[in-house]
């Protein structure tokens, strides 16, 4: 009887209730961390099921550039070398830590439509042509396509013909293509897209078309020089207001006790 007096005694006292407490609070404080960690992990689950996915979406922007975009895989390396080696062997050729990297393969094509269309922007030069021999002339030229003031093509070359005078005939011999001077304006980014990570590119080269597109953010948790730059100071971090558990002195009774509520001070580590 004795044991169960004290068993009870100790089960009534205040400092057995505080104890119940602060148990609680840090048992629901670790739960709600288990929760945060399997969100993140599920919004990471999704992310990369979309990257998985091998579409493009093209469409061009209201400024009349073209854009293809495509969601990215977030992984840590190890996960990456499983799952998508040649971005693997692409982030492990790189100097340095890499925090992301994207990958695209572009088509230029323009058709005949587009390209005889466009006579307001095509500037043709043809140079005198040089005498090769009895017969044979050579004819420089030079092909401009001036679609805006970022994006352009340059082509320079000759054309060699034979002309015979006796019969009135010109007979074409070869012509070649002696340099190009092209000039791409190209954007690339990532971005937040109905609650995913996509890379995009865009360019208002006329043409302009994305084949492939794919890339990956390495999980920050694995790179210590990332960390660095979003982890928050916990030193001297400012006045804060929280509600708090502390061990204090009741004046009033004169004994120790546990202070649950509201307090308000200057933190000096807070993590």
């Amino acid at each position: 009887m004795e044991k169960i007096k004290k068993i009870l005694g100790f089960l009534n006292n205040k400092y057995f209730v505080y104890i119940v407490v602060i148990l609680l609070l840090i048992l629901l404080a670790f739960q709600c961390k288990r929760s945060n960690n399997l969100k993140v992990e599920n919004i990471k689950n999704k992310q990369n099921i979309a990257a998985a996915d091998t579409t493009i979406k093209r469409y061009k922007t209201k400024e009349g550039l073209f854009e293809a975009e495509k969601a990215i895989w977030i992984l840590t390396k190890n996960e990456l070398k499983k799952t998508n080696k040649e971005l693997y062997k692409l982030v492990t050729n790189q100097n340095g830590k890499i925090i992301s990297l994207n990958t695209s393969l572009i088509r230029l094509y323009q058709d005949t439509l587009l390209l005889h269309d466009s006579i307001k922007y095509l500037h043709t030069i043809a140079y005198k042509a040089i005498k090769l021999n009895n017969s044979e002339w050579s004819i420089p030229w030079e092909l401009n396509y001036k679609w805006d003031s970022k994006n352009y093509d340059i082509f320079k070359g000759h054309t060699t013909i034979k002309v015979d005078t006796t019969n009135y005939n010109v007979q074409h011999i070869n012509t070649q293509m002696d340099s190009r001077n092209s000039n791409i304006d190209l954007t690339f980014g990532e971005k937040v897209v109905d609650g995913k990570f996509n890379v995009y590119v865009l360019s208002k080269y006329p043409g302009f078309n994305v084949e492939s597109l794919n890339g990956v953010f390495l999980d920050p948790s694995e790179n210590k020089e990332l960390r660095k730059l979003i982890t928050k100071k916990h030193w001297f971090t400012g006045f804060s207001l929280n509600i708090g558990i502390s061990p204090a002195y009741d004046f009033i009774n004169g004994k120790p006790t546990i202070v649950i509520g509201p307090t308000f001070g200057f933190n000096i580590y807070q993590w």
